[in-house]
């Protein structure tokens, strides 16, 4: 069971309006650009909104999220069936409006990294993210729909350690799929040792590897030029293949949900 320390905001106007959810539909993971807080810090800091003196022409700033993560501790800031300023914009992704709805802090949970002082995420703080997503899951009837910030606004480079490395922000869902799911997982990977092989593949079938990834390229469901470098180059393992079907096929399959889904 995941251990939450709970800190709720109080009801305001800046980081806890009270309102309820629309839906759940997503989780979105974000960063707190602040090398060395504490996942306390960002909690009492979204509180410490409340206490905003607005000014004429000044409507302060409205900001908070569910959760705040460190590696040791996991702040539950306000419940995750209300609303929380997270990840408001003037303007959404494609796939955001699609899956997520005309303003997606109506149907998502949010949750905050601390980062390390030297930018990056810990894996202790990775780790307990990942069993917070699957409780958040298993036990609060989330889907497992996550989407970063850049993912939902599409400007804003949060959480920009996985910005920087997506291969982490995969590493992520693959391991929350791998919890959910662990005798399919065991099924897919009898022997872990075979990932790291690079593909033994006929020529013909590296062509249709060839044409497969460098779809997902052209119609930017991957955005890495280097997966299509590696299937050229005949270097891709069996590892990185199944992460990139995974990927490719949940990508797609966002795309075809969204086509029927309303705001």
């Amino acid at each position: 069971m995941v251990q939450l320390v709970k800190d709720y905001i109080p009801l305001n106007k800046y980081s806890r309006s009270g309102l309820k959810l629309k839906a759940k539909r997503g989780i979105v993971l974000h960063y707190t650009a602040s090398p060395g807080a504490s996942a306390k810090n960002i909690s009492k800091y979204f509180a410490s909104l409340a206490n905003q003196k607005s000014s004429d022409g000044d409507k302060g700033r409205y900001a908070s999220a569910h959760f705040s993560v460190d590696r040791t501790t996991i702040y539950y800031s306000l419940p995750d069936d209300e609303l929380a300023y997270h990840c408001g914009s003037k303007t959404y992704t494609k796939q955001a409006l699609q899956l997520l709805g005309s303003y997606p802090n109506n149907s998502t949970v949010g949750i905050e990294m601390c980062i390390e002082k030297d930018g990056s995420i810990h894996e202790d703080t990775f780790n307990q993210v990942v069993d917070l997503a699957v409780y958040l899951i298993e036990q609060r009837g989330f889907p497992e729909v996550f989407f970063t910030h850049k993912e939902v606004v599409g400007w804003k480079e949060c959480p920009l350690p996985w910005i920087k490395h997506p291969e982490e922000y995969e590493r992520f869902k693959q391991k929350v799929h791998q919890r959910l799911y662990p005798m399919q997982d065991q099924a897919v990977t009898e022997d872990e040792e075979d990932m790291d092989k690079v593909l033994a593949y006929a020529e013909w079938a590296w062509n249709e590897l060839d044409k497969y990834i460098g779809d997902a390229y052209n119609d930017q469901i991957i955005h890495e030029w280097t997966w299509v470098e590696k299937v050229r180059k005949r270097k891709l393992t069996y590892g990185e293949l199944l992460m990139l079907k995974v990927l490719i096929d949940e990508r797609r399959r966002k795309g075809i949900q969204g086509q029927g889904q309303s705001s």
